[in-house]
């Protein structure tokens, strides 16, 4: 009797090594692919809510990187008196809080070219205290925008819906507007 009691032990065992072997593997598939997705951003006037007349525009791009961080580089041309950037909770047509600072100039600049990294600490408003596979979740959902403030328009020049590229490079935006 103690053998089949023995048996049964060494069976439980392999189950859990097993089980444990395919959530670690699942684990660090999942963290590689998270590595390999990429989030872009078109921003344009007409995306503003409510839309605005520019002849600015730019495009930001965002690279999680593991579960810590997330790097982004953002330019933007023909646009003047840029004060600052952010990404902003909100789906498209409507307007949100600030979730991350991603610029903020003390002197207003003509055209933007900045690259940074976004880190937990560095999330605000609803996202304050929260991780940034938070954040990459609400990108993936199409729940988060950037947006580009200046002099003239101080709640936003340009804006673009953040948007999973899955590493291809292409962003897609959409252009609805229905709160203004």
């Amino acid at each position: 009797m103690s053998t089949k009691i023995i048996i049964g032990i060494v069976a439980v065992v392999a189950a859990v090594l097993v089980a444990s072997t395919i959530t670690t593997a699942s684990l660090a598939n999942l963290a590689f692919a998270q590595t390999g997705q990429k989030f872009t951003a078109k921003l344009t006037g007409k995306d503003e809510v409510p839309p605005k007349e520019t002849k600015a525009t730019g495009m930001a791009e965002f690279n999680p990187m593991g579960a810590d961080s997330v790097t982004y580089s953002i330019n933007a041309t023909n646009i003047q008196g840029v004060t600052m950037g952010h990404i902003h909770s909100g789906k498209p047509g409507e307007n949100g809080p600030i979730v991350v600072t991603l610029f903020k100039y003390s002197s207003p600049k003509d055209q933007v070219s900045e690259n940074g990294k976004i880190t937990a600490d560095k999330l605000e408003g609803p996202m304050a205290g929260k991780k940034i596979s938070d954040l990459t979740s609400a990108m993936t959902n199409g729940e988060t925008y950037v947006n580009i403030h200046t002099e003239k328009n101080p709640k936003g020049e340009i804006r673009g819906q953040i948007s999973s590229s899955s590493g291809s490079g292409t962003g897609g935006n959409s252009t609805a507007h229905s709160k203004q």
